[in-house]
């Protein structure tokens, strides 16, 4: 309803008039705080123009939400005597019976009310942010510093592209608050059609320079830690009128601005911009100030045109690289790409002693020692030269030591290629598939590829911009025409489907075996099965290829006549059995026997015997669960497990995507919350879950028991055994202050490593409300086979009914728990209100009948009922080929309103009129990154549904439901969801539990929610990020004598008993040096490498490797997962070798006491070396490793006995460096 207003003073503002009347329209003659589901009324405020269009005219508009709003307030008004004053002045109003657009009724029904301080401060802002800057010249480099210039000089900056117009300006300057970047436009609008755009975020502005250059002419230096954005646009595009339809996809990202600067925007993009005149300077400045980035600092920067990266010193470039062997060249490539050195530098410092090394040592120790080199590179200080840091680097006496790799895992390159650069890194430990495997002696040959923006995160689109262009031109043709790395040409080869989701792929470089025959891209894919029966429909004759590159871990190979197909359960399009398979006892003992010997010891003690494997044999893809009516060696496969087959196969190797033996841990999360709310769950239970969360991980710092438990349920530390290492201590009658035991854990790291830890735990639960949930466990999902038990004449079998599944969890040392009663079960993702349906576990199955599932752990028995649907199809469209389920026991979140669950149609397959290409594969690559909009939409849900006053029974939640689903499916029937359909945000703010996922937030962008999240999300207070070793504890440590420390202490009297002496000479030391300055130089790789930015500032803490954490702020956690997966894999093999080194490994029953002995003195030395060096980095995290060695031989002599406790499913994921390959999360 509108209401006109008058006799509005003149000077009152929108925001005057908006508050007033919202003291009125918020009391409680409206709003009842009491009411969970009311909120404060929404409306809207408008001041009719004055003349000239300086200021209104006394007169304005309020809009309400509904009639009935509007005839109560009038009444307050003038009936109650409500009267309402601006600036002393009493308000009029009148009603005109005037409705107001039914789309804004709604909006204003749905969407919370903004507090006008909220947009006033972001109007303000805005029109002091108007007009903009001349630039005269825009020049693209590097920035440099001459042989001959002191470390007190300004550095220099070789202009390697210019661009300028004679007698006018090369462009405009403007700061555009709203998209957080300084846009530089490019061109004349009264004599060019396209505009070129140079957009720096904020976020990406290392430093600032602003100053005269030597003759007078102002000048602003951005110093960026990755290239800007290039963009074109029309200067005169035609208009339709439609305000959305008009700023939609008019701007196109570019790789460069034109050809030339094409040729060195590879290698330099640090931006120096020419000014007209001083006052251009200051006005740079105040804007600065103005939108909140930091203030430029004054320096004197010359420019001149060095040529560092013309084409005649990439040619040399290149001509040294191809003589090179593969391992050096990638390193020597790096170091241009990466932007560390340049030619001069490269050819004048470094070519000599690089010659050199490579001369001293064998090619795979040099190539170790450039690559510490690059790192080193990163880090050094301004004024050091490259050649001083590669003196300081190697000495002929420096061998770095090779990681030891567990069987399954390879040392990749990795190359990550951005609109404008391409990136190496590596090569480290990564988890190998297939065809790695089968090419083992020639996995140097291929390299993963990344395909990221300019930050190295996904590709996002603004609503402005067209990217799709760009993705063709740039992704599609290095996929089409491949790429040269290191002047080795590559191949696109596949991908996993894992690797899709991230944007990555496999590429080759062709290589001959040792038959000599050549192994080609080609080669490759034609030998990995026939493919026939989806040659078609391109999606899925890659998704089948991707098959063979799901990183797997070998076990076992048996004769194909021990595989038996049999029919599926069920009736189209909902067969319960979807994905999933039988094996018998015998054949899974042997699969557990295999993944045992290829770990270490502790493996087996800290597991429980799995009941189903996640699989890939053959062309067979899915789940295999344990059947104990199956005899000999037998697996049991079903049509719906077959994607492909392989001919010509007389053995099937079986290679295991994922082992379930543990049960994992059910995390609340916002989409769970959100749709729980909505199902009748009050706030205030998932309130007492988080305060119930939020004690235990602050209470961990009290006892060790506490600190193990923060460790052990949210699988961190896992690299070095910290939970172990807790355990182990405890034994020693070690606790916390808060602890009741006779020794005090008194250790400074070992403090800083718990307070890391929750650091790492409070911002999930803040940033992602990811809350435990108790007596509730994350499984994998299988089906009742009674159905196939009565096929095959079995008689009185104990079955499933609809509705009910059997859980039965154990960890290992504990009894079995089987759950009993009522509960809740779905699968991630859960985007629509019916995802969650409530079910009763039967608990333990009665005896004296068969039953299938009896005896099986650590899964979640789905029911087979005929002729109705699937439950695993009712969760999301889940099914059972290694889907991941939530079951939650936990009484208050039991929903008490019934949702129906989502009924997907099919969308159908993209298929061609011909037999599908690699091209096709490589266009629906570029489409599938384009499109990858599942993150997009599920976020955009989470809004709606936070602003609606329906949640996510909104229609418009509902459409993007289905929406989400479509994105799920995308990667195998190829239909791109069409985001131009979908709905958008209510009102264009967002709730303030969304401020965390932006660099630099405004709080003018957001409102403060009142669902539950908004609840959650401010009622935790995070930690403040640890200080690195204060100087206090360094002297400290510095101070104390060798082994005065208490971990010592408890643990000489056992060295005492086995060495017979426990006291190291000096001498004994020398000999872990080495050991310890290899590990050192790998773990500052490590964290240089896995974290977050491209930043020399930014590395990670000691403490985050440890912990296996990356605290850094990032807008995408999806790239942060990632990130931190790799650097845990990484992790886990440096130290996985330094143990080794230390305990040289053996099987147990082999051991003698004399290897013992050997081992305990060797990692005694080495935790005596470390524990003197505690104030060096690396020191402390060794020290972990060789504390680790300790415990296992005093363990293996019978000195302490550890009782195991559990670990969830993804410490082991963690540990082993498993990858979901079909899991799907939402990161939001």
């Amino acid at each position: 309803m509108e209401i006109e207003i008058l006799h509005i003073d003149r000077r009152a503002t929108q925001w005057d008039v908006k508050r007033e009347i919202g003291s009125l329209l918020h009391g409680n003659d409206f709003f009842n705080p009491s009411d969970r589901k009311d909120r404060p009324i929404n409306f809207r405020v408008e001041l009719n123009e004055g003349r000239h269009g300086i200021m209104h005219d006394g007169t304005g508009i309020l809009r309400l939400p509904s009639s009935h709003d509007g005839n109560k307030f009038m009444k307050l008004v003038y009936g109650k005597g409500k009267s309402i004053h601006v600036n002393n002045r009493k308000l009029a109003f009148r009603n005109p019976h005037k409705r107001i657009d039914r789309q804004l009724s709604q909006i204003l029904q749905k969407t919370p009310y903004i507090p006008p301080e909220t947009e006033e401060i972001r109007e303000d802002i805005l029109n002091k942010l108007e007009g903009g800057i001349y630039v005269d010249k825009v020049q693209f480099g590097v920035f440099y510093r001459r042989k001959e210039d002191s470390p007190s000089d300004s550095r220099r900056f070789s202009t390697e592209y210019e661009l300028k117009r004679r007698d006018r300006g090369a462009g405009m300057l403007r700061f555009e608050y709203q998209h957080k970047l300084i846009r530089l436009t490019l061109g004349d609008p009264t004599l060019d059609d396209d505009a070129y755009n140079i957009a720096i975020t904020f976020a990406n502005i290392r430093k600032l320079a602003i100053g005269h250059d030597s003759f007078g002419i102002p000048f602003i230096c951005f110093d960026l830690f990755t290239p800007p954005v290039f963009q074109r646009e029309r200067f005169y595009r035609l208009l339709t009128g439609n305000e959305y339809e008009d700023n939609r996809k008019y701007r196109h990202r570019i790789d460069s601005i034109n050809p030339s600067h094409a040729k060195i925007s590879p290698y330099a993009h640090q931006l120096r911009l020419v000014l007209h005149e001083q006052r251009d300077v200051d006005r740079f400045v105040e804007l600065c100030q103005i939108a909140g980035v930091q203030r430029p600092h004054r320096a004197c920067v010359e420019a001149n045109a060095i040529g560092f990266f013309s084409d005649k010193r990439l040619y040399e470039t290149r001509r040294w690289l191809q003589a090179c062997e593969w391992v050096i060249a990638f390193q020597i490539e790096a170091m241009l790409r990466n932007g560390l050195v340049n030619t001069q530098e490269l050819f004048e410092d470094l070519r000599a002693p690089i010659t050199r090394l490579i001369a001293s040592t064998n090619t795979v120790i040099a190539a170790d020692i450039l690559r510490i080199f690059i790192d080193a590179l990163r880090t050094k200080e301004s004024t050091m030269s490259a050649l001083d840091c590669f003196n300081e680097v190697w000495s002929p006496s420096v061998k770095p030591s090779r990681p030891h790799l567990k069987p399954g895992e390879f040392l990749c390159h990795h190359v990550t290629v951005t609109p404008s650069r391409i990136v190496l890194e590596g090569p480290y430990a990564l988890q190998s598939n297939r065809v790695i495997r089968k090419y083992a002696d020639f996995n140097h040959n291929f390299i993963r590829v990344d395909f990221r923006d300019e930050d190295k995160l996904h590709y996002r689109w603004e609503r402005d911009v067209d990217g799709k262009s760009l993705l063709y031109d740039r992704v599609g043709g290095i996929l089409k025409n491949g790429i040269e790395i290191a002047g080795r040409e590559f191949e696109f080869l596949a991908y996993s489907s894992s690797a899709l989701r991230e944007h990555a792929v496999w590429f080759v470089h062709p290589f001959y075996d040792h038959q000599q025959r050549k192994i080609d891209a080609d080669a490759i894919r034609n030998d990995l099965g026939d493919f026939s029966g989806v040659i078609k429909y391109p999606s899925k004759y890659a998704a089948r290829m991707a098959q063979a590159f799901t990183a797997t871990d070998p076990s076992v190979s048996i004769p194909l006549s021990c595989i038996e197909t049999i029919d599926d359960l069920g009736t189209p399009p909902h067969i319960h059995t979807d994905g999933v398979g039988t094996i018998s006892a015998e054949l899974g003992d042997q699969i557990w026997e295999a993944l045992c010997a290829g770990r270490d010891e502790g493996y087996r003690k800290m597991s429980v015997k799995p009941s189903a494997y996640q699989i890939r044999v053959l062309g067979y893809k899915g789940v295999v669960a344990v059947d104990h009516r199956l005899t000999g060696i037998k697996m049991r496969v079903r049509d719906s497990m077959n994607k492909f087959r392989i001919p010509g196969k007389e053995h099937a190797d079986i290679e295991i995507a994922r082992a379930f033996e543990r049960p994992g841990v059910t995390y609340l999360n916002r989409p769970l919350i959100t749709i729980l709310e909505d199902r009748g769950v009050d706030k205030s239970a998932f309130l007492k879950l988080q305060n119930d969360a939020i004690a235990q991980i602050h209470m961990a710092s009290d006892t060790m028991e506490l600190a193990r438990k923060l460790f052990r349920s949210h699988s961190l530390g896992t690299s070095f055994g910290f939970t172990y290492l807790l355990q182990c201590l405890a034994q020693l009658e070690m606790d916390m202050e808060g602890g009741k035991s006779r020794h005090v854990l008194d250790d400074p790291f070992f403090h800083r490593l718990i307070l890391f830890a929750k650091n790492h735990v409070l911002r999930d639960i803040k940033h992602a409300a990811r809350i435990p949930v108790p007596d509730s466990y994350l499984l994998v999902g299988i089906a009742d086979e009674g159905a196939a038990y009565e096929k095959e004449g079995v008689e009185n079998v104990f079955k499933l009914k609809a509705n009910e599944i059997y859980v039965c969890v154990q960890s290992p040392d504990e009894d079995p728990i089987y759950l009993e009663g009522n509960c809740t079960i779905s699968r991630s993702p859960t985007v629509h209100p019916g995802d969650v349906q409530l079910v009763r576990a039967i608990g333990k199955p009665p005896d004296g009948q068969p039953c299938f599932f009896r005896g099986l752990k650590n899964v979640v028995v789905l029911p087979c009922p005929e002729g109705e649907r699937s439950l695993a199809s009712c969760l999301g469209g889940g099914d059972l080929d290694g889907d991941l389920y939530s079951v939650i026991k936990e009484g208050s979140l039991l929903p008490s309103e019934y949702e129906r669950p989502a009924d997907y149609e099919p969308v159908g397959t993209r298929e061609l009129d011909r037999p599908s290409t690699i091209v096709d594969v490589c266009d629906f690559v570029v489409e599938y990154i384009h499109s990858d909009v599942l993150g997009l939409l599920s976020d955009r849900h989470l809004i709606i549904a936070d602003q609606s006053r329906d949640g996510t029974r909104d229609p418009r939640c509902i459409k993007l439901a289905n929406l989400c689903s479509q994105a799920v499916d995308y990667p195998k029937n190829g239909i791109p969801v069409d985001m131009e359909g979908a709905p958008r945000r209510l009102i264009p703010f967002k709730p303030d539990w969304k401020k965390v996922e932006d660099i630099m937030p405004h709080d003018s962008d957001y409102y403060l929610s009142t669902r539950a999240l908004g609840e959650l999300f401010r009622n935790i207070q995070l930690l403040p990020r640890p200080e690195p070793f204060a100087e206090t504890v360094k002297s400290m440590a510095t101070q104390a004598k060798p082994l005065s420390d208490n971990i010592s202490k408890a643990l000489i009297p056992y060295i005492q008993k086995h060495l017979h002496r426990y006291v190291n000479r000096d001498n004994d030391l020398v000999e872990i040096s080495p050991l310890f300055h290899n590990y050192a130089q790998e773990l500052r790789y490590i964290r240089l490498t896995h974290c977050l930015s491209d930043s020399s500032d930014d590395k990670l803490e000691e403490e985050e490797v440890v912990v296996g954490t990356i605290l850094a702020h990032c807008t995408q956690s999806r790239y942060r997962t990632e990130r931190m997966h790799r650097m845990r894999t990484h992790t886990s093999s440096i130290v996985r070798n330094i143990y080794n080194q230390l305990y040289p490994p053996k099987p147990i029953e082999e051991r003698t006491d004399g290897d013992r002995r050997f081992g305990l003195q060797r990692a005694w030395q080495a935790w005596d070396f470390a524990m003197r060096r505690r104030t060096i980095p690396a020191a402390n995290s060794f020290a972990l490793t060789a504390l680790r060695v300790i415990f296992n031989i005093l363990e293996e002599y019978g000195d302490i006995e550890l009782k195991k406790g559990p670990i969830t499913i993804r410490e082991q994921q963690a540990d082993e460096g498993y990858n979901t390959d079909e899991e799907e999360d939402l990161y939001i």
